[in-house]
């Protein structure tokens, strides 16, 4: 796995083995970050790794100019194969933490930050998870009004219930199902 563009472009990435984490493929990563280019600016952004893995998408949005990444893996070894593939970054540009998600994002709400972008790709979630993270984001405004959301699943989701996330991009890749939703909640 490698950083696909930007400044960081060629870098080789480290991943974990075993099941804990499931790195993004190249092909859906591309795919991701080809729309997120038609409807998103990287720079003076902030961004969200909810469930970091290898930091394989954090790294690419900060390759790609994104000002700053907060990063969050409950997984310990995680988080030592993200600061590997941080290696370099400044201070400045990154947050790392290792809390349970629903923690990491009672902790930017009660520090009244908010994101212009988010990753989104619990490992082995059941289809409930994804709506309580829906309505958490919703209710506590975290996401900013035409901020993006890019999320994954095993299984399709059913958005029509969901408002305030317009689907911009719906793709199936037979394993996988990537959403790119934005937020246009009226304030």
């Amino acid at each position: 796995m490698r950083v696909i563009s930007g400044r960081f472009r060629g870098r080789k990435l480290v991943t974990l083995e075993g099941m804990n984490t499931r790195p993004t493929i190249t092909r859906v990563k591309e795919d991701m970050f080809n729309v997120l280019n038609n409807y998103f600016v990287f720079e003076n952004k902030v961004c969200l790794d909810l469930f970091g893995g290898s930091g394989a998408l954090s790294l690419e949005a900060l390759s790609r100019g994104i000002g700053f990444a907060y990063v969050n893996d409950h997984h310990k070894p995680a988080l030592e194969v993200i600061k590997e593939n941080f290696r370099g970054l400044g201070k400045d540009e990154y947050e790392l933490f290792n809390l349970d998600y629903k923690r990491m994002l009672d902790y930017l709400s009660n520090s009244n930050k908010k994101v212009d972008l988010i990753f989104f790709d619990p490992p082995f979630a059941k289809v409930e998870y994804y709506y309580e993270f829906f309505k958490y984001i919703y209710e506590k405004e975290l996401l900013n009004n035409y901020g993006i959301l890019i999320m994954e699943s095993e299984m399709q989701l059913d958005m029509s219930e969901i408002a305030f996330l317009n689907v911009l991009k719906y793709k199936d890749f037979k394993n996988k199902h990537l959403y790119i939703l934005r937020n246009e909640k009226e304030s």
